[in-house]
């Protein structure tokens, strides 16, 4: 994290005017980071659910008999634990298998929810092909991503009609044995919490300031024109590689201009987001 009043690596070579204030770079940039520090947290838990989940697959492999779902019992008080401690922030948890995976069921969803009490429940999800209802998980981004990559993801945000019902982003790691994908870990946040973590600090910019995802669509803002989960436009810039990507100091269609972005912060190069700011007259 940049220290108090010294601008972000690189915001000294930059000429606009927003980034000549050292004192206002260093706040988003701190602003930024802290946000990704706490997302950073709860993907720190989903990582224990995805690494215990692991070793359980190893285990019963190893002595013979196939997977099923009652292997994965224990997982449920790492679950509880995550959602309690971040209770308001994390709505749900759990692990998501790939078809085949067990014995006992061609497709399998381990996920609980917490109230706004922190009372955890377990989620039912139709899961016969033959369904009308249903709900084919491997075509999500948050399943997609880490089967791909095989690295931790965050999608969203999006309307989450399965779980929570709101605007949501899924942490999601990859659950591999010897290599082979057998599922994801994850963690759904709500968009809102983290709007209502932000806001203050936004508040404190003095000036219009907007936090958009990678995707360019607004996560939280001060001002009453700017909406959660609306695209800014002028996102897809020349030469970036996606919408969102924008650089610091490279001005928006929108008269916005990033102070901070992707890579500031611990969890930087995982959460593609980007502080913005509108210049002064």
């Amino acid at each position: 994290m940049t220290a108090l009043g010294q601008p972000p690596p690189g915001a000294a070579r930059l000429a606009h005017p927003v980034l000549a204030d050292p004192v206002l770079a260093a706040r988003a940039t701190s602003l930024l980071a802290g946000i990704t520090q706490r997302i950073g947290q709860v993907l720190a838990r989903v990582t224990d659910i995805g690494a215990a989940a692991e070793s359980i697959a190893e285990a019963t492999q190893a002595t013979g008999p196939p997977l099923r779902r009652d292997d994965f019992s224990p997982l449920r008080r790492l679950v509880a634990e995550l959602l309690r401690a971040h209770a308001g922030l994390a709505a749900g948890a759990g692990i998501v298998l790939a078809p085949g995976t067990l014995a006992d069921a061609p497709r399998c969803i381990e996920w609980w929810w917490a109230d706004q009490q922190a009372q955890v429940s377990q989620l039912h999800v139709d899961l016969d092909p033959e369904s009308a209802e249903f709900y084919d998980y491997t075509t999500t981004e948050w399943y997609r991503e880490p089967e791909r990559t095989g690295q931790p993801s965050v999608a969203g945000p999006y309307v989450d009609f399965i779980c929570t019902r709101e605007y949501t982003f899924t942490l999601s790691v990859p659950i591999r044995i010897a290599g082979r994908f057998i599922g994801v870990a994850g963690a759904d946040i709500l968009a809102a919490q983290v709007e209502r973590l932000v806001l203050p600090g936004l508040a404190g910019l003095g000036r219009t300031a907007v936090l958009a995802s990678g995707q360019g669509r607004v996560i939280a803002s001060n001002a009453a024109t700017i909406l959660p989960g609306t695209a800014l436009p002028g996102t897809a810039l020349p030469g970036t590689a996606q919408p969102g990507t924008a650089q610091p100091g490279q001005p928006l269609d929108a008269g916005l201009v990033p102070v901070a972005g992707p890579g500031d912060g611990p969890a930087g190069s995982l959460l593609p987001w980007t502080l913005l700011t509108m210049p002064t007259a």
